[in-house]
């Protein structure tokens, strides 16, 4: 009966402190039973459908995370739509619901995007050193006849959304620039810097919203220079680029191909085999490799240089 009750303040926008304390018994099987009427698993033919009766961020986090929900205070920051989150060395995370953003895909269907962030924290104060950044999880829906949404895809566990100084270099104005990216793909493009020991860089990530599968991430763009050393008009400063861009392709199977354009200045001597200033290189992207690919056929490795 008491759990009844709890769960009965948690459907009524109870405060998320009622909300977090409820999780602590959502481990009894009548209560999932009860969870049944925020979401539900649909099977079909192939496999299983997650559908959603809405977006909020109760729902969300009720759904992908009921069992890691923790209670959390958090000074200076709302905790308005957000929890706590267990991780996997037992701390508590500060996990983020973002306001849910919409476009129309390929064929003119309005679809649905939700993005969590999940930050580390020490004593409610988020982690902000130079290389912290919040995870990010990006969740992919359509509305059904019914007013309810299913799940079409989600963003893959391992991936790395760049960020520094405890933000992500994801924004939502990113969200703002969705395009058309392949036959019969959506996707965007954000950037990011980093400034390390007198090393600038530069760089940029193709965001492929795919409606099958993962959610996925490839490198699109970067640029490198020791302007943190050497001042202008010193013979020590050097620097490269590699300025990509879509090639719309109606034969294209999948993604469209990238034009890559190599620019270069000064003595690199941090950085061999750099293609001639001004050449120009098409990379066309493999689906068995997961990739796109040079002339070579090795896959585009640009993060890990």
């Amino acid at each position: 009966m008491k759990q009844k009750i709890l769960l009965q303040i948690l459907l009524q926008n109870a405060p998320i402190q009622s909300f977090i304390l409820v999780t602590s018994l959502l481990l009894s099987s009548s209560l999932f039973a009860e969870q049944s009427s925020l979401s539900r698993t649909v099977k079909t033919q192939s496999n299983s459908a997650i559908i959603v009766k809405n977006l909020n961020y109760k729902t969300i986090f009720m759904q992908f995370h009921q069992k890691d929900i923790r209670y959390l205070k958090m000074n200076n920051v709302s905790m308005d739509e957000a929890v706590g989150l267990k991780n996997k060395e037992g701390n508590v995370d500060y996990a983020v619901f973002n306001p849910v953003q919409s476009y129309q895909n390929v064929q003119g269907e309005k679809r649905f995007i939700v993005r969590l962030e999940i930050f580390g924290q020490d004593n409610g104060e988020i982690n902000t050193g130079h290389p912290a950044r919040p995870k990010v999880e990006l969740y992919l829906f359509k509305r059904l006849s019914n007013g309810q949404y299913q799940l079409l895809s989600r963003s893959r566990p391992n991936l790395d959304i760049s960020g520094s100084w405890g933000d992500s270099h994801l924004q939502a104005e990113d969200f703002q620039k969705i395009r058309r990216v392949g036959k019969d793909q959506m996707g965007l493009i954000y950037s990011g810097g980093y400034t390390s020991t007198g090393s600038h860089s530069e760089f940029s990530s193709l965001i492929v919203l795919n409606e099958q599968g993962w959610i996925e991430e490839y490198p699109f763009g970067i640029s490198e220079d020791n302007s943190g050393a050497y001042e202008s008009g010193d013979p020590k400063l050097a620097g490269f680029s590699k300025e990509y861009q879509l090639k719309a392709d109606s034969t294209a199977p999948s993604l469209y191909p990238i034009q890559v354009t190599y620019s270069s200045y000064g003595n690199m001597d941090w950085r061999d085999h750099f293609p001639k200033n001004g050449s120009t290189e098409l990379l066309k992207f493999n689906d068995k490799k997961n990739c796109y690919i040079d002339q070579k056929g090795k896959c585009n490795t640009d993060f890990d240089d």
